[in-house]
């Protein structure tokens, strides 16, 4: 291997997976995903440009997946071709961007790095002999450097725009210079087994920072940095990126183990599977956990390791045994807020919390967008919606659902991928692609299955790879992380490994040797495509790094600048469309709706499959370009993505009764359907009573008249709309209206401190002729709480929070009852919801101090 190839692939994987800035880029992972491309890019294209020089010409692996390879990724392009020619011209340029981006992430993240492991795993120095000394020498005293940073550091204070400066510190430059330096001289050899142990040793530090993230104990940073509550991220950004990446280490430590014969070493590896399953076990992350589990039991395909089983059984047992007991003792996390479950706890949750709730949101969720996926292939079943196009399509899908199903609507989510890997490759590349990745693993793990008979079989690291990788598609049935930077480069680099070694074993070469110019062409035309490759990085990087300069500008209020930063971001390109969705946002605070609306169209030429977008556009051509024309099927594109936004829900309405008469079709029937989604909006309840008094549809225009006076009593208009309807239908005077005006006066005499027993019997009988009325059930609980009578009243106003959340005062009389009722912690969450919900309430300060609570 030449000298830049391997330092490239050194970089690649010790400083990605942990490289970590917090206050460079929005995406906390942006700078992983870039540098890890560019390092790839750059080692293909050393990689080519070496064999272009090699006398005799270039010596390749002949890899048994080459071809269905080869196979899936012309599917891939033919299938987002048939999409990009086969979709009306407002998606093209979205599907552009997201193919562009896709294709990106298969060629370079995935395909090169599959290459390139498989080409350092054929090539002659096989041997494994490794002094694990140096490398735990180096881990130690590299990570307790990092413990220094807090204290060694440069302070923040640099400004937005200024990215060296937000990024540079001498001594973390010192660190990872000195960490770099020592990780390429222990792999000066360039072999696979130099590479395993350097992903060993990234493993093992990011987990151990990860354990420590779990207990509440920050090494690196002044402040717990944890987005997931209890779930343990360390440097990937997110518990599922950080789990796959140690469920397709685990199996190699575990065979290295099972495979030593000294004590030392066996002691060296069992503490790194130990300490990469504890990690594992801090992400909380299920799907990894049964990747794991399979793949440690794969490496019974290896004949070695099965007859050192037999051999020293004893060993195996003892670390099984304590990672079983790890497992079963692992305790909830020490943040003192966010889920954090044990264990067992997290394996045994799904009844309760369904049960609880009526549904469990892990779960229902992935049953939302998996029956989204299989739509979105069976819509096209030979070629599926297009490669790399799930994220653009899958909002519109899920919104039918949603329209459809209320079970789903509180499972609504922006699904980046499927969930499942099968899913996913249907969905975008339908049964021709579904066939070809079939095929792949089905040729990887036949080859696996002959080669294990073979010498190969009896490499420990060769095995590994392989259940390494039978670990990470077996978490990929649940999971998403095979589309995410780091743990797919490990993932693929596993399996070119895995390929290459038994390629290697079995001889299998092609000598390429064509004239050198033709050999120099090649190569000169694969270096400027890595090129290419490495400037979008950069571009990539840029963009994200202005967006956020912009986000954080906006949010300081200073809208020239966060102006100038975003348009800077669009200037970088790739589009992407959260940064020009906030250029838009910023044009539109700033008082410049032209601009704004072009911004907000740039977006969705970026990516069309956002309803916040489409809502913004109807904002601003209705309200502020006056172009209703064309505001309509922006909010109607909204709507049709997110039946749950209340915002779009009144700006629609709100357009289609500018003119009831000619959308009174499309109003009754937006308005029935808001009705259902939100039957506490009295709002919409009065809007659908005016639309059916219309029709002259007196019975169900005064229920729904009605149904909002029992929401919304305070409302003057409710009351006028139901005596019109009498008036205009000559109908008996409706009952509620004498409720009301009962409801009235027991109110008047409540606010002059009526809270007798007898007000409290007008209450009841109120409530039983009218269960729905909000008011009148407040006033209930209330005077139950007056009269002693606690834990009625608390049942009575829990029922009124429940459906009227964003009052206070419902909640402040429920702390008082669980106060009386001793039920002090939930008092207290009650009273600081009810602080947040009126920030200015004095009493609810004094409440909060009178029971020796900091407000």
């Amino acid at each position: 291997m030449n000298t830049a190839r391997r330092r490239l692939l050194v970089a690649a994987h010790f400083m990605c997976p942990l490289l970590f800035f917090t206050n460079l880029t929005r995406n906390p992972y942006v700078s992983q995903i870039a540098l890890l491309n560019i390092l790839l890019a750059l080692a293909f294209a050393a990689w080519a440009w070496s064999e272009s020089e090699r006398p005799g010409g270039a010596k390749l692996p002949r890899l048994p997946v080459a071809w269905p390879l080869a196979v899936f990724i012309v599917i891939w392009a033919a299938s987002w071709l048939r999409a990009y020619f086969g979709h009306v011209p407002f998606f093209r340029p979205s599907m552009a961007a997201e193919g562009e981006r896709a294709g990106m992430f298969l060629l370079v993240n995935c395909m090169a790095a599959f290459w390139l492991a498989a080409l350092v795993a054929a090539e002659e120095d096989s041997s494994t002999d490794v002094a694990l000394g140096p490398w735990t020498a180096f881990v130690c005293f590299w990570g307790l450097l990092w413990i220094a940073f807090p204290s060694a550091r440069t302070r923040g204070g640099a400004p937005a725009e200024d990215f060296l400066a937000l990024a540079w510190d001498p001594y973390g430059a010192f660190v990872w210079s000195a960490g770099l330096g020592s990780a390429v001289w222990l792999c000066r050899r360039g072999r696979l087994i130099d590479f395993l142990h350097l992903a060993f040793a990234t493993g093992f530090l990011a987990s151990m920072y990860g354990v420590c993230q779990y207990f509440n104990y920050e090494l690196v940073w002044p402040n717990v940095l944890n987005p997931y509550g209890g779930r343990a991220v360390s440097t990937f950004g997110n518990p599922n990126f950080l789990s796959t990446y140690n469920a397709a280490l685990m199996p190699s430590a575990l065979a290295l183990f099972l495979a030593a014969k000294s004590g030392a070493r066996r002691w060296a590896y069992g503490t790194l599977f130990l300490i990469l399953e504890a990690a594992l076990l801090a992400t909380l992350t299920r799907s990894s956990w049964g990747g794991a589990a399979v793949g440690a039991a794969a490496l019974a395909l290896s004949p070695r390791l099965r007859a050192r089983l037999r051999e020293e059984p004893r060993p195996a047992g003892l670390l099984l045994g304590l990672a079983l007991a790890l497992a079963l003792a692992w305790p909830a996390s020490s943040i003192s807020s966010g889920y954090t479950p044990t264990f067992i706890g997290r394996l045994t949750e799904f009844s309760a919390i369904a049960k609880r709730d009526g549904f469990y949101s892990p779960w229902h969720q992935r049953m939302l967008i998996w029956s989204s996926a299989w739509m979105m292939g069976s819509e096209e079943p030979l070629l599926g919606k297009g490669g790399g196009l799930f994220e653009l399509f899958y909002p519109f899908y899920q919104g039918h659902i949603l329209h459809a199903h209320k079970f789903f609507h509180a499972m609504r989510t922006h699904a980046n991928n499927s969930h499942n890997e099968i899913l996913e490759v249907f969905s975008q590349t339908g049964l021709c692609g579904l066939g070809a990745f079939l095929w792949l693993w089905a040729t990887f793990f036949a080859a696996a299955w002959r080669w294990a008979r073979t010498k190969a079989g009896e490499d420990p690291v060769w095995i590994g790879a392989v259940a390494g990788v039978s670990a990470v598609l077996v978490d990929n049935l649940l999971n998403v992380s095979l589309h995410f930077a780091v743990p797919a480069f490990m993932f693929w680099w596993l399996a070119g490994a895995a390929m290459g070694r038994g390629a290697r074993e079995g001889g299998a070469f092609l000598n390429w040797a064509p004239s050198p110019p033709a050999r120099r062409a090649a190569a000169g035309a694969a270096i400027c495509a890595c090129l290419l490759a490495v400037w979008w990085q950069v571009r990539f990087w840029e963009r994200e790094a202005w967006y956020f300069a912009g986000f954080k500008e906006i949010r300081q209020g200073n809208m020239p600048a966060a102006t100038r930063s975003l348009e800077r971001s669009r200037a970088w390109g790739p589009r992407e469309v959260n940064a020009i969705y906030e250029l838009g946002n910023a044009y539109a605070r700033s008082g410049l709706p032209l601009k704004a609306a072009e911004a907000y169209e740039g977006a969705l030429r970026a990516n069309a499959g956002y309803d916040e977008i489409y809502f913004n556009l109807g904002t601003v051509y209705a309200s502020q370009l006056g172009r209703p024309d064309l505001a309509r099927s922006y909010f109607e594109t909204a709507w049709a993505l997110n039946p749950l936004s209340e915002s779009v829900l009144g700006s629609l309405s709100a357009f289609y009764l500018r003119e009831p008469a000619g959308n009174k079709a499309e109003a009754l029937e937006l308005l029935t359907e808001a009705t259902a989604i939100f039957p506490e909006n009295w709002n919409h309840w009065n809007n659908l009573g005016y639309l059916l008094t219309m029709d002259r549809r007196w019975d169900q225009a005064e229920a729904a008249y009605t149904r909002a006076v029992e929401i919304q009593p305070d409302a003057p208009v409710l009351e006028r709309n139901l005596q019109a309807i009498a008036a205009q239908s000559g109908r008996p005077r409706p009952a509620i209206l004498g409720e009301l005006e009962e409801l009235r006066a027991l109110d008047k005499d409540v606010a002059k401190g009526d809270w007798s027993p007898h007000a409290l019997r007008r209450a009841e009988k109120l409530v039983q002729r009218r269960p729905a009325f909000l008011k009148a059930r407040f006033l209930h609980g209330s005077l139950l709480l007056a009269n002693g009578r606690w834990a009625q009243a608390a049942v009575e106003l829990e029922g009124v929070v429940g459906r009227d959340p964003r009052r206070a005062a419902p909640r402040v009389n429920l702390a008082n009852a669980y106060l009386a009722l001793g039920r002090r912690a939930e008092a207290e969450a009650q009273l600081r919801t009810a602080l947040v919900l009126e920030p200015g309430n004095a009493a609810i300060r004094a409440r909060l101090t009178a029971m020796g609570l900091a407000p």
